[in-house]
């Protein structure tokens, strides 16, 4: 995150620590019910018991009993399934039941119950086309669930109240989804009203009057995003993979940090709050406990994804400015990573993480990602030009970089024909930039240029004519994003940054012959002609 937007956080958003209000529910279903980890075999299934009483909850796949467990406040009436033996490319139809008893009587009549679905993934030698999408930044910056917020999709659809977002995801019907990180914001609060920077207030409904410290608080954010019927439905249909970045936790931390923001007590270690919200982030999504952030997952021939962790191993933000190297991934995931992709078959390695490769974000002594605004290789760019280095040395293509974090929506290209930073043997590699899905809209960032990165294609406030750090809500939909790719049974990738009324900002289609960033004979880039406009006439259009 800018520091300009860190100002504005600690400005607006100082609220108490350990306060919990709302009106409407924070929960509108009696079972929450989702999955993902999906595999060629295998699904997670995560449920909880909104009814919050002692149950035994027993899990249904096409109609038959799987598992059963009994869940109890200890883990606030969650509980995670893993589901094996299953066959590839199948979809499944599953139900959640929480009973007051493990009879198959009191099955019978269940406290409550849910449906939902998945699709397992092709096998490994399977050329089947398969789709996703890859979302990031929820409910930040005070823009929450509001009832009133409704937007018409460029089909004509209107939809109403809470985060539309997922309504136009799921209309797509993506095979699974890819959640990056800032899916909440345990730093931020949610008033009940907030003034819209261009005019008028934004209404938030329910609310959350508190920061994060118990794991009871990072529940609650987590209760709160789940609570909205869109992405309950969104999520019952579709297989999601979780990682994190820093507003799980809070801004921009990293490991054995003293927290010296006045949202916190004084002298409280970022650790503590890492603790607590790793916890609730494996309570809350599907994904079992003791599986590492930083993993992989082949889908079918063309397509491998790997999940990167850059949070959890990370050296501290200070030491990104200095000459001497330090760490974003850690020299264990580093070397996974390599071993991944040497060793991957697939015709697309696709790196999947929440902090761009080449995009300035954090203020002067805290550079939050790799880049640092210095044309010279310093701190953490020494680790990544050690994956270019290694990626150009053993002929590895088609990896392409799939982001986000920094609230708005963009194409970057990295090439070494630009590069500043003196490192030239490196093949050139695209990044592909989306969100927020539903939070204040800042940016476009300033660029790293030491490994030869500029804005291939670029959408943010500042584009629009208002201010770069302007904090413009879900409202201002057309600087609302998220991310659609789908690779077909010869292996062409498609991919698109779309607005959340539906709109396609841009799409490049790449083939497997030719599949890092630069030239692309055979592929073919097209952008909505809208962005084509003047910024002048963009800038009217605003106005009027």
């Amino acid at each position: 995150m800018h520091l300009n937007q860190a100002v504005y956080l600690l400005s607006s958003l100082v609220v108490p620590m350990g306060v919990f209000s709302q009106e409407l529910p924070i929960t509108t279903t009696d079972v929450f019910i989702q999955s993902g980890e999906v595999s060629a075999d295998s699904v997670v299934i995560m449920a909880r018991c909104n009814s919050e009483e002692e149950s035994s909850v027993a899990l249904f796949l096409n109609g038959e009993v799987q598992q059963e467990a009994n869940v109890t406040n200890e883990t606030d009436f969650t509980i995670s399934f893993k589901v094996e033996r299953l066959e590839s490319n199948v979809r499944y139809t599953y139900s959640v039941q929480c009973s007051a008893s493990s009879t198959a009587e009191a099955r019978q009549e269940p406290l409550n119950s849910m449906e939902g679905s998945f699709k397992t993934a092709p096998a490994a030698d399977d050329a089947t086309p398969v789709s996703f999408v890859w979302v990031a930044d929820l409910a930040g910056q005070g823009w929450g669930r509001n009832p009133n917020f409704e937007i018409t999709s460029v089909g004509g659809k209107t939809v109403s109240g809470g985060y539309v977002v997922f309504d136009t995801m799921e209309d797509l019907g993506p095979d699974f989804a890819l959640f990056q990180g800032d899916m909440i914001y345990s730093d931020n609060a949610i008033p009940a009203s907030q003034e819209i920077p261009t005019g008028g207030n934004w209404t938030n409904n329910p609310t959350k009057d508190f920061v994060a410290v118990t794991l009871d608080d990072f529940r609650h954010n987590w209760k709160y995003n789940h609570g909205d019927e869109k992405m309950q439905s969104f999520l019952a249909k579709t297989p999601i993979f979780v990682q994190w970045d820093d507003h799980e936790v809070t801004n921009n931390w990293y490991p054995n940090e003293i927290l010296v923001d006045p949202l916190y007590d004084e002298n409280t270690p970022a650790n503590l709050l890492y603790e607590n919200s790793l916890r609730a982030l494996y309570e809350f999504n599907p994904i079992e406990e003791g599986t590492s952030i930083f993993r992989s997952q082949k889908f079918g021939k063309h397509l491998e994804i790997f999940f990167l962790d850059f949070r959890s191993f990370r050296d501290p933000n200070p030491e990104n400015e200095a000459p001497e190297p330090s760490a974003m991934m850690g020299d264990e995931q580093l070397q996974w990573l390599k071993d991944g992709l040497s060793s991957s078959n697939a015709t697309w390695k696709i790196l999947s993480s929440h902090d761009p490769l080449g995009i300035v974000t954090g203020g002067e002594g805290d550079r939050d990602s790799f880049g640092n605004e210095s044309p010279e290789i310093l701190g953490r760019e020494h680790e990544l030009k050690d994956l270019l280095a290694f990626i150009h040395d053993n002929d590895i293509l088609g990896v392409v970089s799939l982001t986000s974090d920094v609230h708005f929506t963009a194409h970057v290209n990295m090439d070494p024909s630009r590069a500043e930073g003196g490192f030239t043997d490196f093949k050139p590699l695209d990044e592909y930039v989306i969100g927020p899905i539903h939070a204040g809209s800042f940016g476009p960032n300033f660029m790293d240029t030491s490994f030869g990165a500029i804005y291939e294609y670029e959408l943010g406030p500042l584009t629009l004519g208002f201010e770069r750090w302007a904090n413009l809500p879900p409202s201002e939909f057309r600087l609302q994003s998220f991310g659609h790719a789908s690779v077909d049974e010869e292996g062409n990738l498609t991919i698109k940054l779309i607005g959340i009324d539906g709109e396609v900002k841009l799409e490049k289609k790449l083939s497997p012959e030719v599949s890092n960033g630069g030239s692309n004979p055979s592929g073919a880039s097209s952008i909505a002609f809208s962005h084509f406009i003047p910024l002048v006439s963009l800038f009217l259009l605003v106005l009027n």
